[in-house]
């Protein structure tokens, strides 16, 4: 019994630092970027019946972008986290926009998401989308931009939040 105990522990332990893996990387959920490396271009439908998200209304705010799943524990685990995060530092020029990998139409795919409560805006990434942040392997996966919309820093899975809001003020002291 100790065995499977720790067994378990162990495999949750991993999943947790290391994020889950997709099964099949596509998605029908659209959305375009244009620039490669991330650019600000990017534009996916939001889950949550408005117009589509862009990525360069955003221009001049450090924005975090963190793909994720709605099956994946360690996203689902970290949610809370980055709704603290985002609800303490949105008023300093910092945006967070949830990118779910699930598959599936916006019209499937939004009442999965309705059921977690996340403040920041979130949107159906299609695989253009992803392979525009060179290909999402695993989930949670997070890139941090700076307020000119380039990639400053990028991390798979759960992410402590004091390296998080660390790396975030140091961005936010940037002019």
């Amino acid at each position: 019994m100790k065995k499977q105990i720790a067994y378990v522990m162990g495999l949750s332990l991993a999943l947790t630092v290391v994020g889950c893996t997709p099964v099949d990387q596509s998605t029908t959920g659209g959305g375009s970027s244009r620039g490669g490396e991330g650019g600000t271009t990017v534009s996916i439908p939001s889950l949550r019946g408005e117009e589509a998200i862009d990525l360069g209304n955003y221009k001049g705010q450090v924005v975090l972008l963190d793909f994720w799943a709605t099956w994946c524990p360690p996203c689902r685990f970290e949610l809370p986290i980055l709704n603290k995060v985002y609800s303490d530092l949105k008023g300093d020029g910092f945006s967070i926009i949830g990118m779910t990998v699930d598959k599936g139409s916006v019209e499937k795919v939004a009442p999965k998401v309705a059921a977690f409560e996340i403040d920041y805006p979130v949107g159906l990434a299609g695989s253009d989308v992803q392979d525009a942040y060179g290909g999402i392997r695993a989930v949670p996966t997070k890139f941090l931009l700076d307020r000119n919309g380039s990639v400053s820093k990028s991390y798979v899975g759960v992410v402590p939040e004091e390296e998080l809001r660390a790396d975030i003020q140091a961005l936010l002291a940037q002019k």
